[in-house]
């Protein structure tokens, strides 16, 4: 019987590191919202970090729908933070 190649029995090695950068950008969109709420200037800036971070995520997931999505948010929150300078 023939077997697999070993390395495709192995996880793609750079997958955990995008997990990381997926749910880092999650909790920094978060914590813009909870910032956002007590009106902190900085609220913006963890927006800016969490779509950055969620753009890059998509992007090595293929979702590209969702890369457009936080694409523009992030443009959005550059926009909201100028204004709020």
């Amino acid at each position: 019987m023939m077997q697999p190649c070993p390395n495709t029995l192995e996880k793609e090695p750079n997958n955990e590191k995008w997990k990381w950068i997926g749910w880092a950008g999650a909790c920094f969109v978060v914590a813009g919202y909870y910032l956002n709420a007590h009106m902190h200037t900085s609220s913006w800036l963890a927006w800016i970090v969490g779509n950055s971070l969620v753009a890059a995520y998509s992007w090595h997931k293929a979702a590209y729908p969702t890369v457009v999505m936080s694409l523009v948010i992030l443009i959005m929150n550059i926009y909201g933070l100028l204004r709020w300078l």
